[in-house]
């Protein structure tokens, strides 16, 4: 199910950090400026969370090279590699999936690898928080992506790590994306998948290369 809820990005920010953040890191460097004064063994706890929380909900503005012809991380992380899968759901053919490793402190923003339209979208609920449920049989909550560009369609899948996270879409069905343009975001670490159809793309990245969203070159497109 498709959740049409977007995250404010249109509020007034902090450069660097989510919306979110902004009213959070002034009300803690406010507090910690008061416990200075008053309470000075306390300002250390406000500002740690403040520190905490500038980590978490860092979102730098990024420069994506013009290049029509290339494929963009669409993740921090590090690259673990490529498979070849059958894509079901907007690919309908044999695709190339590139797996990415998003770390807890990694950027928790997610970008479009090329320009095009958002002609795909589907939010999978994760399963009722129910702690004694065995691991491998719990399904965390998805979002899946798919972007039409000029030279074929491509897949973005995000899949959350932990119970009780939450992927935030941030474009909706029709929406025109540019290369390196937010599409989602989750907190905490997730896994990001990159699927496009097979003997299109020069796949670049070797296993274990670390990646910025938006910046790091992961691939050429093959001129048939």
């Amino acid at each position: 199910m498709l959740d049409n809820r977007l995250a404010p990005d249109s509020l007034p920010r902090i450069p660097g950090l989510e919306p979110v953040a902004t009213p959070i890191v002034g009300l803690g460097v406010g507090l910690t400026g008061i416990l200075l004064r008053v309470r000075p063994r306390l300002a250390p706890l406000p500002l740690a969370l403040t520190a905490l929380t500038a980590l978490v909900c860092r979102d730098p503005e990024r420069t994506t090279p013009d290049d029509a012809d290339a494929l963009f991380a669409p993740a921090d992380g590090v690259a673990l590699g490529t498979t070849e899968v059958y894509e079901h759901r907007f690919l309908h053919t044999d695709a190339i999936q590139l797996t990415i490793d998003v770390s807890p402190i990694d950027v928790a923003v997610q970008r479009s690898p090329a320009s095009g339209s958002i002609d795909y979208l589907e939010h999978q609920d994760a399963d009722p928080l129910l702690f004694r449920e065995p691991r491998e049989t719990y399904r965390p909550e998805r979002l899946f992506i798919g972007i039409s560009t000029g030279w074929g369609p491509l897949l973005l899948s995000v899949t959350t790590r932990f119970r009780g996270q939450r992927v935030t879409p941030l474009v909706r069905l029709g929406d025109r994306v540019r290369a390196g343009q937010r599409l989602s975001r989750v907190r905490f670490g997730s896994r990001v998948d990159l699927l496009a159809p097979r003997d299109l793309i020069e796949w670049l990245p070797a296993p274990g290369a670390h990646l910025r969203a938006g910046v790091s070159l992961i691939g050429q497109v093959v001129l048939l």
